[in-house]
């Protein structure tokens, strides 16, 4: 018979190995080996007031398997509001291949992976860094955004980019379509 410490402690470790190879990044990059990365080093950028304060962590894969260079950051605001960033970048002819519609980004976030989520429209809104595409999205008693942007540097520099991520409102909280568009425009990235 099993004690109920020795049950605990078997869950959670079973729980820990499945959010470590949790991300699926657009269904192709699996088992990818992420290392920290301080964070004078991140190039994601998300100043979204609530979140000035917040717990910030980085990590970075360099090189996967199909070419790509990936950059994540992790916000966790003091009032439990909550944020993460993606970071694509390509070399490859053929680019990155990233769903059209954000919702199908949701399991490409820890954060975000069981949650129940009830989806609304679709949105498009101009941002530091281009066009982004957008919804806002309700899970409990949260209010939030998913986003998805994509952009290349240019014939000189044949890199192509997809910075995805999101932003939870803290629990309880209300958040327009106007505070979204606003969030939006809190996120970029550092020139390299």
């Amino acid at each position: 018979m099993c004690k109920q410490p020795r049950i605990t402690n078997c869950l959670l470790t079973v729980i820990m190995a499945l959010a470590m190879t949790g991300c699926t990044l657009f269904g192709g990059d699996s088992g990818i080996n992420y290392t920290p990365l301080p964070v004078s080093q991140t190039r994601l950028i998300f100043s979204e007031p609530t979140l000035v304060e917040a717990t910030v962590s980085f990590r970075v894969a360099d090189q996967t398997v199909s070419g790509n260079r990936i950059e994540r950051g992790r916000w966790d605001g003091l009032f439990g509001d909550r944020a993460e960033l993606m970071l694509i970048e390509s070399l490859s002819a053929k680019g990155i291949n990233s769903p059209e519609d954000p919702r199908d980004l949701i399991d490409d976030f820890r954060g975000l992976v069981r949650l129940k989520a009830a989806f609304g429209d679709l949105y498009q809104s101009d941002t530091v860094m281009g066009r982004a595409i957008w919804r806002r999205f309700v899970t409990g008693d949260r209010s939030c955004i998913i986003f998805n942007q994509r952009w290349d540097s240019g014939p000189e520099t044949p890199v192509s980019r997809t910075l995805a991520g999101y932003y939870c409102a803290k629990p309880g909280g209300t958040y327009t379509i106007q505070d979204a568009q606003k969030t939006l425009l809190t996120i970029s990235i550092k020139p390299q």
